[in-house]
C-alpha cells in the first residue's frame, strides 16, 4: 500500500510538473536538490517530506492538496468501454469547465466526421465503376 501511494504522489508531481512546463532539472534547481532526487520522487522510489511537497506546490503555483488529488487504482471487472469511460472521467475531473466544454465540442466534431466518413464509404461501395470514377473526379475538384 505504501509503495502504491509513493508512486501515485510521484506520478502526480510528474504530471503537474510537465503541465506547468518544468523539466526535472528546473524543478530540482528551484528546490535546491539533485535532479536524481526529483526522478526518484516521480518514480515513487522515495517520498518527500511535507515541507518539500509544500515547496513543490509553491514553485508549481498549485495548492498543496493538488499533489494528493489522484484516484486510487481499483481492480475493475468492467467492460473495456466502462474502463475507458472511467479513465476519461478521472481525466476530466482535473480540468476546468471551459476545457471540458471545448474538449466535448472537439470530440463531438470528430465523431460527427467519423459518421460522415462511414456513410461515404457505404455510398461509394454501392457505386459501379463508372459512377465511382465520377465521384473521384468530383472529390478532386472540390479538394482543389
Amino acid at each position: 500500500m505504501r509503495d502504491n501511494v509513493n508512486r501515485l504522489i510521484g506520478k502526480q508531481v510528474a504530471k503537474i510538473r510537465r503541465e506547468k512546463g518544468f523539466t526535472q532539472a528546473q524543478l530540482a534547481e528551484s528546490l535546491d536538490v539533485a535532479t536524481e532526487t526529483i526522478s526518484r520522487l516521480e518514480r515513487g522510489v522515495s517520498i518527500p517530506s511535507l515541507k518539500t511537497l509544500e515547496n513543490i506546490s509553491l514553485i508549481l503555483n498549485i495548492k498543496l492538496k493538488d499533489l494528493f488529488d489522484f484516484e486510487y487504482p481499483q481492480k475493475s471487472t468492467g467492460t473495456a468501454r466502462e474502463k475507458e469511460i472511467a479513465k476519461l472521467t478521472a481525466f476530466l475531473k482535473q480540468k476546468k469547465a471551459e476545457e471540458i466544454k471545448l474538449g466535448y465540442n472537439v470530440l463531438k466534431s470528430i465523431f460527427d466526421e467519423i459518421k460522415l466518413i462511414r456513410k461515404s464509404k457505404l455510398f461509394l461501395k454501392g457505386l459501379d465503376e463508372e459512377n465511382l470514377r465520377l465521384a473521384v473526379k468530383i472529390l478532386r475538384a472540390v479538394a482543389r
